[in-house]
């Protein structure tokens, strides 16, 4: 299957989709650092650089067939955590681009073209203008010629990478000999429900990029925790658990560590002949330090001691953030750290968008 990718990031959906099984055949992207990405990822795919002056028919001269349009309009006028202009705010209004874009490719291939259409956005978009916006978007791709439209709120956590991130998805089926065959629910699986997803790649034995250099040097043991609760009042105690799916990254969030902070209990050791051994951080006392030192369980004859115990805050590297979207290492390199952070914040969870394409390919 063909894939038009509007809106496309650095290609978080195009790399799920491509996963599956599909072609990404056009791209559409304004933002100059991210289409630096999409340039060394698909160097011979034809793109273009503002959704507003794009058309139907440009695309169909460079790519004359466009089974799925895949897509994720900005979602800042939709999301709980900006002014929730809805569908009338000059980011999120540029959903009506894509329609409009949709209703050329019908026109110009008399009907033929595109096959699927899947929509992405933030889960605030169900709640947005009271439910009003959802029901216009569903409202236009029915307009725009959709036989049916099928959503669900699905969270990447399910799908393989430890980051909590509900996003919606919305998939409309445009060819009715597709729409006639298709399962009743095209996408059977509900919030909180485990993909269907293949196995990953083998574990790291590593953390990315820079840790050593947050946490510290030498022979340290790391162990990393989330936030769990923000402290209430004065009174009030916040919690930090650890091995927890990360926070949702988000692009707005970076004049504000809670999206991309985690804390790292780190344990020095000590032993007799002067050789640094590391320790298990689960041996710690994680909520105090110790105030003394205290024997290795872990050795009845070496003279192993700690020495300290130490807590270390520090933001997740851009590797790491490219794992948490189920990106290869290194897929936004090449540029300042904050486009990068930036990119994996608006990006789509690529596992995800590889099990949605899974279910339309399989049809």
């Amino acid at each position: 299957m063909k894939v038009l990718s509007l809106f496309s990031g650095v290609g978080g959906f195009d790399l799920g989709l491509e996963r599956a099984g599909m072609e990404t055949v056009f791209q559409c992207e304004w933002d100059k650092h991210a289409t630096k990405i999409l340039e060394r990822h698909w160097p011979d795919v034809p793109r273009w650089g503002d959704v507003s002056t794009l058309t139907g028919r440009y695309i169909l001269d460079h790519a004359p067939v466009i089974d799925v349009v895949a897509w994720g309009s900005p979602c800042q006028d939709l999301s709980v955590a900006g002014k929730r202009a809805g569908l009338q705010g000059a980011r999120s209004g540029l959903f009506h681009e894509g329609i409009r874009i949709i209703k050329e490719l019908r026109e110009f291939t008399d009907g033929q073209y595109p096959r699927f259409s899947i929509w992405e956005n933030v889960a605030g978009a169900l709640s947005s203008g009271g439910g009003a916006d959802f029901g216009q978007v569903l409202y236009e791709m029915d307009e725009a010629g959709a036989c049916f439209s099928e959503w669900r709120l699905l969270d990447a956590q399910y799908f393989g990478v430890p980051q909590r991130r509900r996003r919606v998805f919305v998939v409309s089926v445009f060819d009715s000999g597709t729409a006639a065959r298709c399962p009743d629910p095209l996408l059977p699986v509900s919030e909180g429900v485990r993909g269907d997803s293949e196995a990953g790649e083998p574990s790291r034995e590593t953390v990315a990029g820079t840790v050593t250099e947050s946490v510290g040097s030498g022979n340290e043991s790391v162990v990393t925790f989330t936030k769990g609760k923000r402290a209430q009042s004065v009174a009030d105690d916040e919690t930090w658990d650890e091995g927890r799916p990360a926070p949702t990254l988000n692009a707005f969030d970076q004049g504000d560590t809670r999206a991309t902070t985690l804390v790292a209990a780190v344990a020095y050791s000590i032993r007799e002949d002067a050789k640094a051994n590391t320790f298990s951080a689960t041996e710690l006392d994680r909520a105090n330090a110790l105030s003394a030192l205290r024997p290795s369980p872990q050795s009845h004859h070496a003279q192993m001691f700690i020495a300290e115990s130490q807590m270390a805050v520090r933001r997740l590297t851009p590797v790491e953030c490219e794992r948490l979207m189920g990106w290869p290492d290194g897929w936004t390199d090449g540029q300042a750290d904050t486009h990068r952070y930036k990119q994996c914040g608006n990006g789509v969870a690529s596992p995800v968008a590889e099990w949605i394409g899974r279910q339309i390919i399989n049809l």
